[in-house]
């Protein structure tokens, strides 16, 4: 396939030269230089075959290159696509087969950390089970024993008390006896019935002396034995309280306050104060026990011990400064100046 097209242009040509002229011979006759100059024009016109069988042809094969590109890029992606859902597949695959493999393994070391937790636990109640038996059984004697001691000593408070009631109430025995023997003389008499009544009203008044009697050393005693068991148990809790388990060279804890101030004029002033048990004791304690600390470096309390610390000072303010007058509100404005200085 060919195709033509046909350009015009009007073409100028620029001229211009000198020429010798000869004129005929005279006088002046001679030569001269004659100058000329102008423009010619010239309408040209070029007509142009163009052959585009080579280039259709070209594109015809480019055209089939293209399909062929097409449908390979199509194929490849298609076939990336599947190599992308089979890649995906795996990894997805992969991550949940690895994660539940790792939630296994998980699980079964907590199940092994917790069977190993329980069995110690079990061997462990196991044996404060067997220590609270043996406990049991312990304070069961004990409570035998002591059970027994505290029968034995109020069946003898019984008796003592049968016996200082029958001393104290002695003379009364002996009316009464001095008493039926009289009655008994008097059922041989005339006078029986005067004998009965007045043997029946002796009977009812001397048993009621003989029970307010009976009943007035039954308290006294009972409150001698409650005093003897308060007395016994706060002895022993005493005993118990002041007892201190160990071999004598154990170490004590007691409670010291040290001061210390700094100044530039005055220097460093420092003081211990502790109680005056031990203080009496050892002279030089409190001397020592400031040179032994002058030179520790003491760390600053922290903010929840400074927060403690305000709380109960202002606590100890309120409950020993109660008055409303302008020297408490005085006084506690000075303590909170000094303390917060």
């Amino acid at each position: 396939m060919s195709y033509r097209k046909s350009f015009n242009r009007t073409i100028s040509v620029p001229y211009h030269g000198s020429i010798i002229v000869d004129y005929p011979a005279s006088k002046t006759g001679g030569s001269r230089s004659v100058s000329y100059s102008g423009t010619a024009y010239e309408e040209v016109v070029v007509d142009i075959d163009v052959d585009t069988t080579p280039f259709d042809a070209s594109v015809a094969n480019c055209n089939d290159h293209v399909s062929g590109l097409t449908a390979s890029v199509g194929a490849m992606n298609l076939a990336q696509c599947a190599a992308i859902k089979s890649n995906a597949e795996k990894v997805s695959k992969s991550i949940i087969d690895g994660f539940f493999h790792t939630v296994r393994t998980d699980l079964s070391t907590q199940k092994a950390e917790l069977e190993q937790k329980v069995e110690t636990r079990l061997l462990l109640l196991r044996q404060q089970a067997a220590s609270l038996k043996e406990k049991q059984e312990k304070m069961a004697a004990d409570y035998a024993r002591t059970t027994a001691r505290y029968q034995k000593i109020f069946s003898d408070l019984n008796n003592e008390l049968s016996i200082r009631i029958h001393e104290i109430d002695q003379p009364v025995f002996n009316a009464a006896k001095d008493i039926d023997e009289q009655s008994d003389r008097m059922l041989h008499t005339d006078m029986v019935q005067t004998a009965v009544t007045m043997s029946r009203e002796t009977s009812i008044l001397q048993a009621q002396i003989n029970v307010a009697t009976v009943k007035r050393h039954a308290l006294e005693a009972m409150n001698q034995a409650k005093n003897f068991l308060v007395s016994k148990a706060t002895s022993e809790r005493t005993i118990q309280e002041s007892f201190i388990d160990g071999s004598g060279e154990d170490g004590y804890l007691v409670p010291v306050c040290y001061m210390r101030t700094d100044s530039g004029k005055e220097g460093t002033k420092q003081k211990c104060v502790m109680p005056d048990y031990y203080s009496h004791k050892d002279r030089n304690l409190e001397e020592q026990l400031c040179q032994s600390l002058k030179d520790v470096d003491f760390a600053h309390a922290s903010k929840t011990e400074d927060e403690q610390l305000k709380s109960y000072v202002q606590t100890e303010i309120a409950q020993r400064i109660t008055g409303d007058d302008s020297h408490s509100e005085r006084v506690r404005t000075m303590i909170n100046k000094m303390f917060n200085r």
